[in-house]
């Protein structure tokens, strides 16, 4: 099973939820869903824990396919599966503007904390 969208028709098959039930209990339009189980949109972070709460499946696998047989104690942090969840749904292209946005908010730390806060408000 290699794509997201994909994994997410396999779990919605297992779980028994026809596209219209998992819009309905997600909030979210059937439109939206289709969308997303043909790779054209991504749930957001929020969405996608719901999803994996309501689905009984783990974010790592749908958002990379596979299981971790060991989660390091950084996992229990939700900025940080935030981060790389965000990541695993960006498309090689945007690449280069994610690497920019990090290295200006790590230079700003570097010289002033509310530079870097200023710079991540401000996109």
């Amino acid at each position: 099973m290699s794509g997201y969208g994909e994994r997410l028709a396999l779990a919605l098959k297992n779980s028994g939820f026809k596209q219209v039930d998992f819009a309905d209990k997600l909030h979210i339009t059937r439109t939206a869903v289709s969308k997303i189980l043909h790779g054209r949109q991504y749930l957001d972070f929020d969405l996608a824990v719901r999803t994996c709460e309501t689905l009984d499946i783990s974010l790592e696998w749908l958002a990379y396919g596979r299981e971790a047989d060991f989660k390091s104690p950084l996992h229990h942090n939700p900025e940080r599966q935030r981060i790389e969840y965000l990541l695993s749904i960006l498309r090689e292209a945007e690449y280069p503007q994610v690497i920019t946005a990090i290295e200006r908010v790590i230079e700003a730390r570097a010289k002033d904390r509310n530079t870097a806060e200023r710079l991540i408000l401000s996109g």
